[in-house]
């Protein structure tokens, strides 16, 4: 149970400390940041960057607590399970940057 908890608290930290890296890059992101595009490339939504920048980590912080305690309650846990999401928030947050810089 001791490891099972201390995996859930390194998987948010490392959730949260996608926020360092958006606020690394908060004075080159533009105020718009694109976040969909149409089959040609073309962006058509747009979010504001404060969302952004402190709804990305929130968002990531959130779904991995959510996925982290279901993942807790199986008998058949792998450490690797706790460490899904944020990969996925590194991830996202490295597309997200390289697309508003764009």
């Amino acid at each position: 149970m001791k490891s099972s908890k201390k995996h859930i608290i390194i998987s948010t930290v490392l959730c949260a400390l996608t926020l360092v890296v958006f606020l690394a890059f908060y004075g080159k992101l533009p105020d718009s940041i694109p976040v969909h595009f149409d089959s040609e490339g073309n962006a058509n939504s747009y979010f504001p960057r404060n969302m952004i920048v402190f709804g990305v980590p929130a968002v990531s912080v959130l779904l991995n607590l959510l996925a982290a305690f279901k993942v807790n309650k199986q008998a058949d846990k792998a450490t690797f399970m706790f460490y899904i999401m944020p990969a996925v928030a590194v991830v996202t947050s490295g597309i997200i940057i390289y697309l508003g810089l764009k």
